[in-house]
């Protein structure tokens, strides 16, 4: 017999060994032939979203009964800004959802209160290419403007004096007077995935060498404010549709 014959010989031999000890009951069996399917483990959900990702996911899966509230609990950072939901929280393979407040890439694109500085020509092309998110384009054309023809009278008024003793006076009074509007108003929203905020920025110039930065009192006021709200109304929701479950502040 070939080898081919042997192997068919084989099968048909395990396949009556298998008929004859059918138990009672069962008519039919099936012999497949290939490799078989792998066996995997579990899968874990990790999900990160923004804030009310926990909320979302109770939300859409609490009327169908897909999680039990009891098994399961929020952990909630507000010094990073922060919400988890675990469930199943004795099951190594329980799903994970995270979400997190995230400075809106829109107040992030203006560097406000960051620090950094630009050149006002730099500053010029940013408010050019966002001027959507002015209260008034016509004043963002004309901050264009001005920046491009940016023009400073440096007033320097300079003290330095020595009277061989050890004593000695160093003084340097300037006065830098610009075209630059002191402030103008942006609307544009100030954590991502929430509504647009109203604020006041005003241009600030390095007197060193007048690069330009954009600061804003108020909106950092809001950030503050914000923060807590935004995080108190995702908590309100998540106990609306599961009224039992565990919160805890970290």
């Amino acid at each position: 017999m070939t080898p081919e014959e042997v192997k068919k010989e084989v099968k048909r031999e395990i396949a009556e060994a298998m008929v004859n000890n059918l138990p009672a009951g069962v008519g039919e069996i099936i012999i497949r032939e290939g490799k078989a399917v792998e066996i995997h483990e579990p899968v874990k959900v990790v999900i990160s979203g923004t804030l009310d990702a926990a909320a979302r996911w109770l939300e859409t899966r609490m009327p169908l009964e897909m999680v039990n509230e009891k098994i399961c609990h929020i952990l909630v950072d507000r010094e990073n800004l922060s919400i988890s939901l675990q469930c199943n929280e004795n099951n190594h393979y329980g799903s994970l959802i995270s979400g997190k407040l995230i400075v809106s890439p829109e107040y992030e694109k203006f560097g406000i209160n960051s620090g950094e500085y630009m050149t006002n020509f730099e500053m010029a092309e940013l408010i050019k290419m966002n001027r959507s998110y002015f209260e008034n384009r016509q004043v963002a054309m004309k901050l264009v403007t001005e920046l491009q023809n940016f023009k400073a009278k440096v007033d320097k008024e300079l003290e330095n004096s020595n009277n061989n003793r050890g004593d000695r006076r160093i003084l340097v009074n300037q006065v830098v007077q610009s075209n630059l509007p002191e402030a103008f108003t942006l609307i544009i929203p100030l954590f991502k995935g929430t509504s647009k905020q109203t604020i006041q920025v005003e241009v600030y110039i390095n007197p060193s060498d007048f690069s330009c930065t954009l600061v804003s009192p108020e909106a950092n006021d809001l950030l503050e404010e914000m923060r807590d709200k935004e995080i108190d109304l995702v908590l309100e929701r998540i106990q609306k549709v599961c009224p039992h479950i565990v919160i805890i502040e970290k």
